[in-house]
């Protein structure tokens, strides 16, 4: 079970929860909720009418139920059951702070519908990502408060003033599609640094390039953990050495560019676990005081998904000239063309280069950085805005991209140390013999064409359940 307090939730058991495992709240966070509410007024949505519209404040019966569905404004594609989720274990997080002006209830409602995995309809578009991810978490809202369609057995929240707000006034769905990234993006990293092993491999590269002493007179520390994987992978091999010429930089700069993700990955965790385990709602109640900060901002989960993104684009491309490099006669080294026997009649693997090449392309149009935009809001009362849910969906649509990308490489690598092994005759290192025994259990060797579709999806698959360990949901 895992237990939600507030303060230690990680991108790893959001992730996991995100994909069906249940979870509880910390009795120690339901009690602050609880001493926290006691000293909730009942007018705090009159007041944000009369500061957004310059009304007197006046009451109604059924401002709150207009209040949250008059923020039901998503369009697009549904969001997957597994995002919503994650934005909903996020969500009870923010509330277990203690800080929100929330009762235990509002927490609990929202535990229910994850555990009973009655999971709200969410459309993808229509979060700035400024005072919260204010749409899509107002059609999470309007379930939880029964104001449109709910389970049978579900009995909805009475959802104070302050609740209604904070249901729906923090930044919880793009941390939780951060989160998500986060863990894929270390997924198909791992499965990178295989594929470029096999490449280098396959190809009698120089091993220089990993030498341990020169990565650490380089100075940067994930480059050098870059340098020490390969170093692992590549053991006791016969191709790769020192006396062979220098390889070309998608090979020779490896630890450079595969370091500079693993940085990235490591910064965006950073932020998204900072974001998840603080307090993005507004206003917080601070010791019976309403304190209006601006909390439900989303520029650090924006710059730092922005900056991943760049960083997964350039893994992308460096895989993709890898590939190229394995299917050009005069670059492999002498493999055959296109990686099978008698091309030209064949066409072999010439197609996968295109789709390689194709969703490299994908990724760098993606790659725009959403938080370099804004448009004013509500009137110019919120003027500034993160767009940091555009960040994240792209963030992950790069991620699908790529995972394929690294998949054409690895079913490459694996047929051009097939055809090594078919003329030098000798032995793979052990790491990558494992590895490359796990690929041939599921994809073969191709001696004529065949049709690639099927063989490129089996390892889009493995690399999205992880390449090594125990596989588990992308």
């Amino acid at each position: 079970m895992n237990l939600i307090d507030g303060t230690s939730l990680t991108c790893d058991i959001l992730h996991r929860i995100a994909h069906g495992e249940p979870c509880s709240i910390a009795k120690s966070s339901l009690q602050k909720m609880e001493e926290n509410a006691l000293h909730t007024p009942s007018t705090i949505l009159e007041s944000k009418r009369a500061w957004l519209l310059g009304e007197e404040q006046t009451q109604s019966e059924n401002l709150k139920k207009e209040f949250i569905l008059g923020h039901c404004a998503g369009v697009g594609e549904l969001l997957p059951k597994e995002y919503v989720r994650a934005a909903m274990a996020a969500r009870i997080n923010v509330l277990a702070s203690g800080f929100t002006g929330s009762r235990p209830i509002a927490a609990q409602k929202i535990l229910e519908l994850i555990n009973n995995n009655d999971i709200p309809d969410v459309p993808s578009q229509g979060s700035v990502g400024a005072a919260g991810d204010l749409a899509p978490m107002a059609h999470i809202a309007a379930v939880v408060c029964g104001y449109i369609a709910h389970p049978d057995t579900f009995t909805p929240l009475e959802p104070t003033a302050k609740e209604c707000l904070s249901l729906i006034n923090g930044v919880s769905l793009s941390t939780a599609l951060g989160s998500i990234a986060v863990v894929r993006a270390q997924k198909v990293l791992d499965a990178a640094i295989i594929a470029a092993s096999m490449t280098m491999e396959a190809i009698y590269a120089q091993n220089q390039c990993i030498h341990k002493k020169a990565l650490t007179l380089r100075g940067h520390p994930e480059c050098i953990e870059i340098g020490a994987q390969l170093r692992a992978l590549l053991q006791d091999s016969e191709r790769v050495g020192p006396q062979r010429k220098p390889d070309a930089f998608s090979i020779r700069c490896g630890p450079s560019v595969m370091g500079s993700t693993l940085l990235a990955i490591n910064h965006t965790k950073k932020i998204m676990e900072q974001e998840l385990n603080g307090c993005s709602d507004n206003p917080l109640l601070i010791d019976g005081e309403w304190i209006e900060a601006g909390h439900f901002h989303g520029t650090q989960i924006a710059l730092a998904l922005d900056h991943l993104k760049i960083a997964l684009t350039q893994l992308a491309t460096l895989s993709e000239r890898r590939t190229f490099r394995l299917t050009h006669e005069k670059l492999s080294k002498d493999l055959p063309s296109f990686l099978v026997q008698g091309t030209g009649l064949n066409s072999g693997f010439m197609l996968a280069q295109y789709t390689a090449a194709a969703l490299a392309s994908e990724c760098k149009g993606l790659t725009m950085p959403a938080s370099v935009d804004s448009i004013p809001t509500v009137q110019h009362h919120e003027d500034h805005v993160s767009m940091a849910p555009i960040s994240a969906r792209h963030t992950l649509e790069i991620l699908e991209c790529l995972a394929d990308i690294v998949a054409i490489e690895l079913l490459l690598a694996a047929q051009a140390l097939d055809l090594r092994m078919q003329t030098d005759h000798l032995p793979l290192p052990p790491r990558i013999a494992k590895i490359h025994a796990q690929i041939r259990d599921q994809v073969q060797f191709w001696s004529d064409d065949q049709v690639l579709h099927p063989d490129i999806r089996i390892l889009g698959k493995k690399v999205r359940k992880g390449i090594t360990g125990t596989p588990s949901p992308w």
